[in-house]
């Protein structure tokens, strides 16, 4: 490659603020810092279009619907077409079905780059299959579960790169003690406090964090239990802690823009997944100093390293996800040893190490590809 500025659209089809809007928001942070030109293409009013429009990226509106949306890629390739972009990285399912179409017979086709941050299986049907064998020039895995996911779907691993997300560390360093949080909720000082930062969706498999709080309750009467997030499931799981007697014991604080600062009040962190890329919260709480208990599942075991850096159980076996919290309350030589070397690895999360492999990815595909003849243009 032969110049050094490049030119990125990313593409976000998602109208909440999740994980995935997180890194995409940090990526074109740190690309800009590195001199590239980045623009964004998003939903009107979406969480990410409103945010990055406020960091001073140009933002176009774009409506992501899903499927063969032939409006939507016209519209794309539209922009695509004027914004001369080396480029184009979709971040999300419905942003990379857009893509695909938009490019169709672009004489002039750009990079097409997805990041892959989920650790469902690909769909076995004939669209998945061309998304990723002929829709996409690289794939971008957040993790190694990811990416083992990608090679059992037959994806080319000469395509497939292994970039884990990252975090800006900075955001934790003045959280507080905790002591605000508590008053806001009625916890006492001296009350244990479980907690979790998730979106309440199926594969968070908070019903299991439910049920492991019956047991953990049961051998600690005080601990609290607190659900930060939102999302389809939040009704249902209240439903599910009143039916278990731990109403009183559990709060939910919904969707809360200073979710850090609960790592202030927790004493043990706890992810419930029976999917999960990677979870970027489990960094969050590494840096925070907070011991974790997790599940072995998708890209976990590549940030925890039992007994050493957190403790895992398997994927919804509450009974053993119980049984780490309690040994994390009540051994405080094991938690501390974990929080001090999970707290060591925790210079690795730095997002920059993210923009950095992403960067290398886009030269060395470019360099690649016959997009790369463009570069000069």
């Amino acid at each position: 490659m032969t110049c050094e500025s490049i030119r990125v659209l990313m593409l976000d089809s998602e109208s909440s603020w999740r994980g995935g809007e997180a890194q995409c928001q940090l990526l074109m942070e740190g690309l800009r810092q590195r001199g590239h030109v980045v623009e964004l293409a998003a939903p009107a009013g979406s969480a990410i279009a409103e945010r990055a429009r406020g960091a001073g990226f140009h933002v176009y509106p774009v409506g992501f619907h899903g499927g063969v949306d032939l409006p939507t890629a016209f519209a794309l390739r539209r922009v695509i077409r004027r914004g001369h972009y080396h480029v184009v990285h979709a971040h999300a399912s419905h942003a990379h079905s857009a893509m695909l179409l938009a490019c169709v017979a672009l004489p002039m086709r750009p990079l097409r780059v997805v990041s892959r941050r989920v650790d469902f299986a690909v769909g076995r049907g004939p669209v998945a299959a061309f998304k990723y064998k002929q829709g996409v020039d690289a794939v971008l895995a957040i993790s190694t579960g990811v990416q083992r996911v990608l090679e059992r779907a037959r994806v080319d691993p000469g395509r497939i790169r292994l970039v884990p997300s990252g975090i800006d560390r900075s955001r934790l360093e003045h959280i507080g003690d905790g002591r605000a949080i508590r008053r806001e909720f009625g916890i006492a000082e001296d009350t244990p406090v479980v907690g979790t930062i998730a979106a309440l969706a199926p594969h968070k498999a908070q019903h299991d964090l439910l049920d492991a709080a019956q047991g953990v309750i049961a051998s600690f009467p005080g601990a609290h239990f607190m659900i930060v997030g939102d999302g389809e499931l939040r009704e249902a799981l209240k439903k599910h802690a009143r039916r278990l007697g731990i109403a009183g014991s559990v709060v939910f604080t919904g969707n809360r823009t200073d979710a850090e600062r609960f790592f202030g009040v927790f004493d043990v962190f706890v992810i419930s997944s029976r999917l999960e890329g990677l979870c970027t919260s489990i960094m969050d709480a590494h840096t925070a100093g907070v011991p974790v208990a997790a599940t072995r599942t998708g890209g976990i075991p590549d940030l925890i390293e039992d007994e050493m850096t957190g403790l895992l159980s398997p994927p919804a076996n509450t009974s053993a996800l119980a049984a780490n919290i309690l040994r994390l309350l009540s051994d405080r030589r094991l938690a501390t040893g974990c929080v001090e070397r999970a707290r060591e690895q925790s210079a690795r999360y730095d997002y920059h190490s993210m923009v950095y492999k992403t960067e290398a990815a886009y030269r060395e595909f470019l360099d690649m590809s016959s997009s790369g003849k463009a570069l000069d243009r």
